[in-house]
């Protein structure tokens, strides 16, 4: 007969030293604890109490040798044997679903990582005492035993109950970084993130020395905010609910098992549960554009596991032979995204440092197949591959938002000439810091209006002409009588007459004004001056005819005022002569005013106002008037009626791509060898029109030029041309657009150097391509 015997798989004591060698990261290891408190509240969500963690780091000015790190929960507490488990290493009292604090050795781990010697201290609102636990790691290695002492403290307060975890004698590495206030705030801003979900939506409380971990709010568009494409309304926040069949759980390995199972098909375990899932959330339109501030959160049980992540932006076909493949974002010189949002799929596994998920599982793939589908979010591409059309969420969003072009086509903030990228990331740390006027997205919104809508100076009111030169007698002559009509409020020699009331105080004039005024976004925000201090500037465009007045009454162009320091509003006459007449710039001379007012204010000041203004003009979102910027600007735009141009090629090629000399098709191969896709051929792209994206510019003049009918008339470019019958007209409409687009090919094309007179006519020549060129999907 065989005898059976046991070992004894305690583990030895020093394996908690080993644990503490694993890479954690401090705000790891305390979210390791926090997660353990959490959980707590998670399962016993009928408490009264708010759940709170109340983390404590030691101060700057603390030394090694009496710090200590301590978290404090308000939770039910535990009982000995509770406590003995929980510190136990390898062994844990949760279920592998429906807790953060997934794993045993997450607490040894971050415990371990931090320090040598942790105290927990426990107690239930039953206990008449607390459970006192002492963890000394050096005492416990040098011994054979896996003993840890424990005492039992009267409490003060009978109704007490929670765990607190301190831990002290910490290592050199992790008290240098945990008692920097600078990482504090890392600390904060992390747990936030983490924990945004928690602290948010399900009033969770956690503190930091005091201060309250704020959760990062998304800051994105409103949800009904849309775009139009091929007349379908795309809203900018795309909400994601996809139940699941029901699995049974086993709380021993974590697989998923049919329903019908009675033991584990992994373990052979029969601790099965039988589980919802689902995959829920939402996908946006951020506000802001960002070179790595987004992605999509995927969360499992409240707390982010994966943090703006972009896999679902590539693209792989479903063997996995190729490459994945960047999708978005892919149409700008410089990459920034937008696309966010918040993914909860509590059945998927995550990894034991929980900074990702299972990836080979089949409840992660399925993830993925919700959110982005299974073809490429290309509509062209998938055609080309003989795949559907992706009509997941993401697609969804791509197709309405892919591009970061200024105005309200794809919701970005614009002045009228370029995007406001940098000014919108600014205004997103005002809505972070919880300023009211930052909290919903109408600054945003209004920014990419006036983008669309620019503020400009009045037309001339007295003036009815159709065109320049002919009077409105053009259609009636009977009515010209010869004389000057003047226009209301203003007199025949030009001056406005004051409509104002004498009795009218400052208040009520700067209210009226405010009431006819549009808000100058791209002009308002903080101007910071190193000798003169810093105003926030709100400026007004004040129209419909009303005469600015300044403090003595006296009619002026522009009007600035301080009536709440350091906030400065400028108020602008946009019908006043200066700039209707001589085409001065409003916001040039809006910041002069602004320079004075503080050049004023500090007194004794022999700064130049020309070279205050200079350093308010650099704060300022002004575009910079230089070569490079220009020839920026001339490759974006013809990067947008490349684009634009492959609809319409594509419907006949074989007459467009003879017109490409042997240089220019030479030159289009080489972009599409950098810049195409692996599964496109060069002949694939001559066949179906794809070729136009990657000519040159001097190609793309020449292609409108033979073949204008093709892309005028709103096809890519908005102006007429099919309704005119005559050749001669035809033929002006025609040399219009070549000219300008003659001059951002010169740029993108050589980049040569160009005096300022020169660069302004290229300017006004982006500017009427900008606003001649329609929109393509």
């Amino acid at each position: 007969m065989t005898q059976t015997e046991y070992i004894d798989v305690t583990p030895h004591p020093r394996i908690l030293g080993v644990l503490g060698d694993i890479e954690f990261q401090p705000w790891q290891c305390l979210a390791e604890l926090v997660d353990n408190a959490f959980d707590e509240f998670h399962s016993h969500s009928d408490t009264a109490a708010r759940p709170s963690v109340a983390i404590s780091l030691p101060p700057e000015n603390s030394n090694r040798a009496s710090a200590a790190i301590t978290v404090k929960d308000t939770g039910r507490g535990m009982s000995l044997a509770e406590a003995n488990r929980a510190i136990r290493a390898g062994w844990s009292s949760n279920a592998r679903h429906g807790s953060l604090g997934l794993f045993g050795m997450g607490f040894n781990i971050s415990t371990a990582r931090l320090g040598r010697k942790t105290t927990v201290r426990t107690g239930r609102v039953e206990d008449s005492h607390w459970i006192e636990v002492d963890l000394d790691l050096t005492a416990i290695s040098r011994s054979s035993r896996y003993h840890a002492p424990y005492r039992l403290v009267p409490k003060s307060d009978p109704n007490a109950h929670g765990t607190t975890i301190i831990i002290c004698d910490l290592k050199t590495e992790q008290f240098d970084y945990v008692k920097r206030s600078y990482n504090h705030k890392a600390i904060r801003d992390k747990l936030g993130d983490v924990y945004s979900y928690l602290l948010s939506e399900r009033g969770f409380l956690l503190t930091i020395n005091g201060k309250k971990v704020q959760p990062r709010i998304p800051c994105v568009w409103g949800e009904e905010r849309y775009v139009t494409r091929s007349g379908v309304e795309i809203h900018a926040v795309q909400h994601v609910d996809k139940p699941l069949p029901g699995k049974k759980a086993c709380m021993d390995c974590g697989y998923w098992s049919s329903v019908d199972s009675e033991v584990c098909d992994e373990c052979e375990g029969d601790r099965l549960e039988l589980r919802e899932r689902r995959i829920w959330g939402w996908l946006g339109i951020q506000r802001y554009v960002h070179r790595n501030d987004y992605g999509i959160d995927f969360l499992r049980n409240g707390r982010k596991i994966l943090m703006k992540d972009k896999r679902v932006f590539k693209w792989q076909d479903e063997a996995e032979m190729s490459e994945p493949e960047d999708e978005y974002p892919i149409d700008s010189k410089i990459p920034m995204g937008r696309i966010i949002g918040e993914i909860h799929c509590d059945h998927v596994m995550p990894n034991y440092q929980k900074t990702a998920f299972e990836f080979e599982t089949s409840e992660w793939r399925q993830v993925i197949r919700t959110i982005r589908g299974d073809s490429p979010l290309r509509p062209k591409i998938a055609k080309r591959l003989g795949l559907r059309e992706n009509q997941s969420p993401l697609a969804l969003l791509y197709t309405g938002f892919r591009r970061n072009e200024a105005g309200l086509n794809y919701l970005i903030p614009g002045d009228g000439r370029n995007p406001l990228h940098e000014k919108a990331r600014e205004w997103a740390k005002l809505f972070r810091s919880g300023d009211p006027d930052y909290q919903s997205d109408e600054i945003w919104y209004r920014a990419a209006y006036q983008h669309d809508n620019p503020v400009t100076g009045d037309p001339d009111p007295g003036s009815d002409d159709i065109l320049p030169g002919l009077g409105s007698d053009l259609l009636d002559p009977s009515e010209n009588t010869g004389e000057e009509t003047p226009s209301p409020g203003s007199t025949p020699g030009g001056r406005t007459e004051r409509s104002t009331p004498s009795s009218e105080t400052l208040d009520e004039r700067i209210q009226r004004y405010r009431d006819s005024a549009t808000s100058i976004v791209d002009l308002s925000g903080d101007y910071i001056h190193a000798d003169l201090g810093r105003v926030t500037l709100t400026a007004w465009a004040v129209q419909g005819g009303k005469t600015l007045l300044d403090r003595e009454e006296q009619p002026v162009p522009v009007f600035p005022i301080m009536l709440r320091p350091p906030k400065l509003e400028v108020f602008i006459d946009t019908n006043h002569r200066l700039f209707r007449d001589f085409g001065t710039d409003m916001r040039d001379i809006a910041l002069v005013e602004v320079a004075e007012f503080m050049r004023v204010r500090v007194g004794g000041v022999s700064i130049p106002l020309a070279t205050i203004v200079a350093d308010l003009k650099a704060q300022s979102s002004s575009p910079q008037l230089t070569p490079a910027a220009m020839a920026d600007e001339a490759e974006r735009l013809m990067e947008r009626i490349r684009n634009c141009m492959v609809g319409p090629v594509s419907e006949n090629p074989a007459i467009h791509w003879p017109l490409l000399t042997k240089d220019e098709l030479a030159t289009a191969q080489r972009r599409f060898a950098v810049e195409s896709s692996e599964a496109t051929a060069w002949n694939d792209a001559l066949a179906n029109g794809d070729f136009i994206a990657y000519a040159p510019a001097e190609a793309i003049i020449r292609v409108v030029k033979a073949s204008p009918g093709e892309f005028l008339d709103g096809k890519v470019f908005k102006r007429s041309y099919a309704a005119l019958t005559d050749p001669g007209a035809r033929e002006l409409v025609v040399e219009r657009l070549i000219n300008p687009l003659s001059d951002l090919a010169l740029l993108e094309g050589h980049r040569p150097r160009l005096d300022l007179e020169e660069l302004s006519r290229i300017r006004v020549s982006c500017r009427l391509i900008e606003r001649d060129l329609t929109e393509a999907m």
